[in-house]
């Protein structure tokens, strides 16, 4: 039978994930179409004038999206770090939270885009109740 406390731990962290998630989904919705213009761009052998001048606007404009991705990932981080699992949840409900937790980062995160990696790397301390560790390896593929 699951801890109650666990359980509770898990939709509170989920509640972050979920927002963090859809955060990038709306972030990729800009980014496909600006990166398809820079593709197409950059396919051009003898770009115009104005081709240069859109295509630094485009690189900006990705750039600008990039600071959002790791903003984005700043925000879950600090918000993860205040969650905090109740000191009398089951130790051994408890130990499986950093696999729980890498997981569910993988299954909402990787899936964003062809072009927005996330993986994660989990360590928790269960004499506080707290992330010890949770480090976000972001791969932004232009």
């Amino acid at each position: 039978m699951a801890d109650a406390n666990v359980e509770d731990y898990k939709k509170r962290v989920a509640i972050h994930i979920d927002r963090w998630s859809k955060k990038l989904a709306d972030i990729n919705k800009l980014l496909a179409p600006i990166q398809g213009q820079i593709d197409k761009l950059e396919a051009n052998k003898n770009p115009s004038d104005a081709d240069k001048t859109k295509l630094k606007d485009l690189y900006k404009q990705r750039n600008d999206l990039r600071q959002k991705v790791a903003d984005a990932n700043t925000s879950l981080k600090v918000e993860l770090s205040m969650v905090q699992l109740d000191p009398n949840a089951d130790k051994k409900e408890a130990a499986k939270l950093p696999d729980w937790l890498e997981k569910l980062i993988k299954d909402k995160g990787v899936a964003i885009s062809k072009y927005i990696v996330i993986s994660a790397d989990v360590d928790f301390d269960f004499k506080t109740g707290k992330l010890q560790k949770f480090v976000q390896i972001l791969t932004v593929q232009w």
